[in-house]
């Protein structure tokens, strides 16, 4: 059965989501209420951990199916666990979704200093880009190869 797929990452962008599953979703802005998102130490995307009075802003996918679900599942660092979570799309409407959250014994991840999907797109997309691309053409369900390019 399809799922909605939240992302706050690098995964905001289609060109991303498509490189990793193959397919292009349905895609909506959203809010996870009481989640922050950081960025996390010697990487260029971020990690997202419960946090009371906080909001992050990011992408909501519909209809994601199972085999894209595995491939997310493969891309994203073994720190991240894909959680069930309910996000507000136009401020108001809850719509259940899955969304990948640094684990507890992981948090020494992250660090204080903000990540913004500007600077992302500007300075790292195309290479990203390429790196993915190229590690999920030579072996897609190959996590060691699908891991290099990170969530």
């Amino acid at each position: 059965m399809p799922t909605h797929v939240f992302t706050y990452g690098s995964l905001q962008l289609s060109a991303v989501m498509s490189a990793v599953t193959g397919r292009h979703f349905a895609a909506v802005p959203a809010q996870l209420p009481g989640y922050a998102r950081y960025s996390l130490r010697r990487r260029r995307y971020p990690g997202l951990r419960p946090r009371r009075n906080h909001t992050t802003p990011g992408v909501l996918y519909r209809d994601v199916d199972a085999l894209s679900l595995q491939r997310l599942d493969a891309f994203e660092d073994a720190f991240y666990r894909r959680r069930r979570v309910t996000v507000y799309v136009g401020g108001e409407h809850p719509v259940l979704a899955d969304v990948y959250v640094v684990e507890a014994a992981s948090y020494r991840l992250l660090q204080p200093r903000r990540w913004e999907l500007a600077v992302f797109r500007r300075r790292f997309l195309k290479p990203y880009l390429r790196h993915c691309r190229r590690g999920f053409a030579a072996a897609p369900r190959d996590e060691a190869v699908v891991s290099a390019c990170g969530g």
